[in-house]
Parts: C-alpha cells; structure tokens; sequence
C-alpha cells in the first residue's frame, strides 16, 4: 500500500519566490489496479509522482511504502527503494541508442546485480517483442521503443510501476495498444499513470484522482460491482438501457431482502473510499551487491560505440564506475559492505 498524508511540496526559485506545487495531500492506494492521476499542467501531479519515486525531496508530510516512511529514508536505502519496489516508465522512453534492446533493459539487471538473458528473453515475449534482443532503438516504432521501456521497468519485478504519461508521444492507436498492456498488469501490480487525458483515465482507470492547484479535487472509483449495477446498498439503473435477463434477476434478487434503494444516477464511477491500511511493517531488505563482472560490463557497454558528442556523459558514467570499484576493493578488505541505514523502527505509518 501506498500511504500519503499531508504531503506538501514547496520549491523556491532564484529569486525567493516559494511556489506550493503539493499542498496538504492525503490519500492510500491498495497494491493493485490502475489508477490514473490527472489534472491541468501545474496542479502538481508530476511532483507527486516523483516524489513516490524517490525522484525529489518531501517538503513536509509523509509518503509510506509497504510501511516505509520515505521521509526517514538516507540516499543509499533510496536506491534500494527503488531498485526494489518502484518500476519507472518515462513519457520519451530514455533508452540509449547506442545499445541494443538487450543491453538497455540488461542495464536495470546490472544494477542489482543480476544478469540473465533468459529473464530478458521471457519479458520481451510478455511484451510482444520476441526476437528484438539484438535490434537498436533507431529501428523501432514509437509504441515498440514504449514496449521496451515496459519491459526495463517489469525486468526487475518491482511491487509499483509509475508511468508518467506514457502515451504522451504516441498515437492514438498506439496509445490504445500500451493502455491495454499496463490494464493487464495492473491485474498484478499497482500501475499508477500521470496523464493530462480524462477520456483514457475514465475508459481504462480502476481510479481517478483528480489534482488541482496542488490539492486533490475529485477522487473517484469505478463501480465494479454488479456490472456497475449495484454499488454499496443501492442499485443504480442507467437511463434508457435497457437491463440483461441476468442484470433483471440480479436486481429483483437484490429487491427482495429489502437493503436496497433505487437511484436512476448514471453511477459509472462513485467516490472512492480509502483502502484499509493492513497495519502490517515491512522494512527494506538488504539489496545484492553488483558484482565487479557486472560492473566492468557496465563499464565496457558505455564505452561501446560512443562518438564524440557524448564524450561528457560517457566520462561521467566511467567516474561513477570506478569509485564504485573502489568502494567494492575498499570494502572487501574491511569484510562487510553495509546497504544503508536501516529504517527507523520507530517510523510509524
């Protein structure tokens, strides 16, 4: 479960301006479905986003995890975090065009000290690329270069998929296609989706959180009880529809134990009552360390093929890797490698 209470973001610009992109939010939202978090550009829904990811900093509130306050996390157990938990889809796919699809979605394995190709090989088939582990991006569509970024976020079996308008650079068919396949995650995951699209957030959401000047105006649920029939102890009828002999049944069923009213409300979607916390605390387990093979390969992989234009960031990439080597030979001599500061056990949700 993913638990927000008075969750404030407050940046501040240059000239000491303070701009309140989240004020005092508060929702839970259960470990499955598709939850779709809208709202005109500036109401605040990308800050939370990245905020659950990890990807910036609480101002003031909590966000909890599987009952980890992220607000008592230190940047190692954050990197754990999301290694663990969160599975990030970006709207423009950030895959690097100088490897092949293997290598890019290889990449989040490395990182967790995994390398399998088998593993790679079944997720490109869950997502409709079987037989793509050697092509380029360059020789991809828009929705397959999408498909592969799917797949980089599920490789690593996280709990949470975030997607931050995914079907932004898409077309509306395409757009259909990667809206079906996160609906079938969703089945087994949480997928939480920024979009500024209403329509796709009502056609496909199991949830629809609504922001607005960074507060949450409207939270709303589907009515999946029933066929969007019944919901609580009222039975919604939809003008001029005209009901299935099971629908009819079902009703007159419901009518003769006299707990239910009739409403003629059309009643797609009602509001959301907040998931029960199961005030159960979880604590993040120590992470697998890269191993050095894994982190040469890294290494080597960034260096491949790189012309000149991205000298700087293949630069930066070899600094990273090589005080990772030295922090790896450092601690072997010492005999322990520590994850990170546990999380507080006093940290409540």
């Amino acid at each position: 479960m993913i638990k927000i209470e008075n969750l404030t973001k407050i940046y501040v610009s240059n000239k000491k301006n303070e701009v309140k992109a989240l004020d005092n939010v508060s929702f839970s939202i259960a470990d499955k479905g598709m939850v779709f978090i809208c709202g005109k550009s500036g109401s605040g829904k990308s800050t939370l986003l990245n905020l659950i990811a990890g990807l910036d900093e609480i101002t003031s509130g909590d966000i909890v995890v599987d009952g980890n306050n992220l607000a008592s996390l230190d940047s190692s157990s954050f990197n754990e975090y999301r290694n663990k938990l969160i599975g990030f889809i970006f709207q423009d796919y950030c895959l690097l065009d100088t490897f092949t699809i293997k290598e890019n979605i290889e990449l989040s394995l490395n990182l967790v000290g995994e390398d399998n190709t088998e593993k790679i090989k079944e997720i490109l088939k869950k997502v409709d690329l079987e037989g793509y582990e050697n092509r380029y991006p360059k020789e991809l569509s828009g929705g397959q270069k999408q498909r592969v970024a799917i797949a980089r976020a599920l490789i690593k079996n996280p709990k949470y998929i975030l997607a931050d308008e995914p079907t932004g650079n898409l077309d509306s068919e395409t757009s259909i296609q990667i809206l079906n396949l996160l609906k079938k995650l969703s089945k087994d995951k949480l997928v939480l989706i920024i979009s500024h699209s209403k329509e796709n957030a009502y056609e496909y959401g199991d949830r629809i959180i609504e922001l607005k000047d960074g507060q949450v105006l409207r939270d709303l649920t589907r009515n999946q009880v029933e066929g969007n029939l019944i919901y609580k102890d009222t039975i919604y009828l939809p003008l001029n529809v005209k009901l299935t002999k099971n629908q009819l049944s079902n009703v007159n069923e419901k009518l003769k134990t006299g707990k239910y009213s009739i409403s003629q409300e059309d009643n797609m979607y009602v509001n959301t009552v907040q998931p029960v916390n199961n005030d159960h605390k979880e604590t993040l387990t120590k992470r697998k360390i890269m191993p050095l093979k894994n982190l040469l390969k890294l290494s080597k992989g960034f260096s491949k093929n790189y012309n000149l234009s991205l000298f700087f960031t293949s630069l930066m990439v070899s600094l990273l890797v090589i005080m990772m080597v030295i922090t790896q030979v450092f601690t072997a001599f010492n005999g322990t490698y520590l994850i990170g500061n546990a999380i507080d056990e006093d940290t409540t949700e």
